[in-house]
């Protein structure tokens, strides 16, 4: 066989994983090969996005000796290790793997790509944060779910984009699928989003159609739980269930309202969530606190297990809104009604001028209600049925700017909070 170059670098890959060398020269023991076959490669929000990257993917098939290999103008290259947690739902294996990176340098560019054995992907980038954020802006997206095809979520998250190249980072807030077990509906929402979490920073938040099983009974969210490695919050039981971060001006705080769904699996998340939210907040002193959970405040025609009715304050609320009240909470960000609503500020469960700010939002994806108004604390809405919109949201400061548009990009609404 002529030893070309190729040819060299091979038998030089082989013989450095024969040695068990190849962390010593990684380029040169991945050199054979490159590509890997990866899916859905993902940025995923990290607590300090200056300074650290979670960089997840999934596969169908085990990928032996993976690690990932990482450099940029201020370091040489490095080799970091992955964890990889295996799941078989509805027939079909996944592989999800995960790099966290820390120590980065802020406002900085890297390269990395995901070796195994002696076969890698080609070069991916990301930038990090600056170490100091003044302003900045993000997009957020309320109930992704689609039935029969995606392509209406694809629409709408590419639309934003297009419109507003500038944000930061995204966000879904709860129900990114249908259904929480079926394979069809997670390949279909990652494929749906294309590139765009492996550029931009995607911050995901659990609804209650996460916890749903094949036969739309409640289950334990497995496979958002796999797809997503969270920042961590400090619990033996609930990692990945509820989170917070920083961003600039803003302590964002996510919040699980699934206690009717998880209530036989996941006993006691809503008092360990109020514990830990008190703490969480007096740690972190930042100019806003922004809260984003899934389920909204309000019931408006959705019957409430706990109120024994439909319409006011829903068990979420009655849940949550006590606390909200006596911490800095300035604003509430919703979804799971599939429609735009503005509730303007609420304090002691009656509309006032001070307190948080409620906005509920979506859908992103195709599934469309038409929701009664609620005329104690609706202050402006959309048309219905609602069509698919979204938010964005300016933040310096000394303001919170919440905007809410069309997926065509007709302009609906514009809040405004001051400091």
């Amino acid at each position: 066989m002529e030893l070309t170059r190729r040819n060299f670098l091979k038998r030089c890959g082989q013989l450095l994983l024969v040695l068990g060398l190849e962390n010593f020269a990684p380029s040169l023991a991945a050199a054979a090969d490159g590509t890997l076959p990866i899916k859905y490669l993902r940025q995923i929000i990290t607590e300090n996005p200056a300074k650290s990257r979670t960089i997840m993917w999934q596969t169908t098939e085990e990928l032996p000796e993976c690690r990932l290999e990482y450099r940029s103008t201020y370091i040489p290259l490095k080799t970091h290790p992955v964890s990889c947690k295996k799941l078989t739902e509805d027939n079909t294996t996944n592989y999800y793997y995960t790099a966290e990176l820390t120590g980065l340098t802020p406002a900085a560019d890297y390269e990395y790509r995901i070796i195994s054995g002696s076969r890698a992907t080609g070069w991916h980038h990301f930038t990090t944060s600056p170490a100091t954020v003044t302003a900045f802006s993000a997009l957020i997206f309320c109930d992704s779910q689609c039935g029969q095809d995606y392509s209406v979520w694809t629409r709408t998250l590419t639309s934003a984009w297009q419109r507003h190249p500038e944000a930061h980072f995204f966000t879904d807030i709860g129900d990114l699928t249908d259904n929480g077990q079926l394979n069809w509906h997670w390949e279909s929402f990652f494929t749906a989003m294309g590139d765009i979490p492996e550029n931009h920073l995607f911050v995901p938040v659990m609804g209650n159609h996460e916890c749903y099983s094949l036969d739309w009974k409640f289950c334990r969210p497995e496979r958002y739980l796999d797809s997503f490695t969270l920042p961590k919050n400090g619990s033996s039981r609930y990692q990945g269930y509820y989170y917070s971060y920083d961003y600039g001006p803003v302590h964002f705080i996510v919040l699980n309202t699934q206690m009717l769904e998880l209530n036989d699996f996941a006993p006691g998340l809503l008092q360990e969530q109020l514990n830990w939210l008190k703490q969480d907040v007096h740690n972190h002193q930042k100019p806003w606190q922004v809260v984003l959970m899934h389920k909204d405040i309000l019931s408006y025609d959705e019957y409430q297990q706990g109120t024994k009715q439909a319409g006011g304050i829903s068990d979420v609320g009655h849940a949550f809104m006590k606390a909200f009240d006596e911490l800095p909470i300035d604003l509430v960000l919703t979804g799971h009604m599939h429609t735009y609503r503005n509730r303007g500020h609420i304090k002691n469960m009656k509309p006032a001028e001070q307190g948080p700010v409620y906005i509920m939002s979506g859908p992103a994806g195709n599934e469309q209600y038409h929701v009664p108004a609620d005329e104690t604390y609706d202050r402006s809405a959309i048309y219905q049925p609602t069509p698919e919109n979204y938010l964005v949201l300016d933040a310096s400061t000394t303001s919170l700017v919440i905007k809410d548009y069309t997926a065509s990009g007709e302009h609906i609404d514009t809040v405004t909070l001051k400091k």
